[in-house]
Parts: C-alpha cells; structure tokens; sequence
C-alpha cells in the first residue's frame, strides 16, 4: 500500500507554503461535523456552483456534510473511494480521457481525467484518475460487512442528486447486494425527493463515527435504490478492480453502529 503524504492547499499565496498549509487545514479542521437537518432545512450543497472555478458553499446543515470527494460537475456523478479511484453507475459511467471536477469543503476545484475503467458485476463501474487528490478530497469508506443488515432497516440515509442537493430517506431492505428506500413519511428531517433520470449514480451516506460512510450509488429512482456498498459481494469486486487498476491503494471500511 503506498504511504502518500498530501499538504492542504494554502489559503493565502503570498505567504509561506508552510504557514498556508497549516492555516488552510486548520480551516478544514473547523468545520462542523454531519448530523441529520431540521424538517425542511434547506437541501443545497452550493449557493454558487460552476465546473470551470471555485464554488461557494451553501450555509446550514449541508456545511457539516463533506462532498469533497463527490465530483457533481457531470449529471453522471463521480465518489471518490481512495484518493485515485472513484465509483460510478456502471449504466451512467463517463468515459475514458473525460474530466472529473473536484470541490473541497471550502469550494476550491480540482480537476482530473479518467485514465481507465473496470466494471463490476452489479450497477458499479470503478474509475482510475489519472492523478490522487490531496487530503482536502475525501476519499469515502465503506461500511464494514456485518450479518446484522436487518438492524440498519429504518434508518435515515443522506442522499444526493444531480441538482447538487442533499436529502434523507430511510433504509427500506437489504438484500444481499443490493439496499433500497423508502420516503420518510414522518417528515422528521429535511426533505425527501424522488429519484428521476439523471440521478443514477450520486451516492448515498449514513453518518457513522463523525463522517460519512458511502452506502450506495444510485441505479432506480422513486426513493432509490442501487447496490449495497456494505455487501461482501460487492467489495471483494471493488477491491479487485483497484488491484488491476493500481494496486496501491485501497478501501477503506468503517463499522455502522
């Protein structure tokens, strides 16, 4: 496993590199953590948004939820799962030599390319950048796999679309690699939506440990549903397409309480 070493970029250019690199992480470091939105909190990730510069993030509760390493510059969205390599809908996948856009939690875009591709089984295709992100781009783990499933069911999940927004939906079932949704009915936090063409492939999160545990990315709309990133199936495909892509990095995985 390669040992990568990455600085925050600096915040001010004219002062030392040093000095930028601690005051731009000190700023990462700042912000709040996730946590689940008041009924009808506002869903927007950005206020302002464009692929070809930095962007400028939206206030409330979406400041706490970190999309750096969500790639929304494409309706055919990009999550990051090791500093090199991303998921996709295998149905919705860019292709090779396409760019990739990156916004840290702070606004400030990346751009990379696709280098190479490698489909899974399921609705997952696997993309090599052509270069890592620095640390300021989360790379997002995997929840651990676990015989309890059952016990998630009910549960809220943040999930997000094409229009750049975030919403929470509750887990409807797990079925072997595959989990699906259901609306809130109660209405207890935010908002929910249903999926429509365009959003295969934007992720979906459960909050575990302060951070956010990638779920699954879209592949049916209505509530939403698409492979289970939790299933067993499901990573020993995603680490073997990392191996054969570059075998230097790999998931990371994260127990869901």
């Amino acid at each position: 496993m390669k040992i990568k070493s990455h600085y925050c970029r600096s915040l001010v250019l004219s002062i030392p590199l040093w000095l930028g690199a601690m005051i731009s992480c000190a700023s990462q470091a700042s912000l709040p953590s996730p946590s689940l939105p008041a009924p009808k909190a506002p869903p927007q990730i950005f206020s302002e948004y464009s692929a070809d510069r930095d962007a400028t993030m939206a206030g409330g509760w979406t400041r706490g939820m970190d999309m750096s390493g969500v790639a929304f510059d494409d309706t055919r969205t990009a999550t990051l799962i090791t500093p090199r390599h991303v998921v996709m809908a295998k149905h919705y996948s860019r292709n090779v030599g396409d760019a990739v856009i990156f916004h840290d939690r702070n606004g400030r875009r990346a751009v990379r390319r696709i280098q190479a591709l490698m489909a899974t089984s399921s609705d997952i295709m696997v993309g090599l950048l052509n270069e890592p992100l620095p640390a300021a781009y989360h790379s997002y783990a995997l929840p651990s796999v676990s015989p309890n499933t059952a016990d998630l069911v009910d549960r809220p999940v943040i999930v997000s679309d094409q229009k750049r927004s975030l919403f929470i939906h509750l887990i409807s079932s797990i079925h072997g690699g595959t989990i699906a949704f259901k609306q809130d009915e109660s209405d207890r936090y935010g908002w929910g939506k249903n999926l429509v063409v365009g959003d295969s492939g934007n992720p979906s999160f459960m909050i575990s440990g302060g951070e956010l545990v990638l779920l699954e990315t879209h592949t049916y709309g209505g509530a939403g549903s698409g492979p289970f990133y939790g299933a067993a199936s499901v990573q020993t495909e995603i680490r073997e397409a990392i191996t054969k892509l570059d075998p230097g990095y790999r998931i990371r995985t994260v127990r869901i309480p």
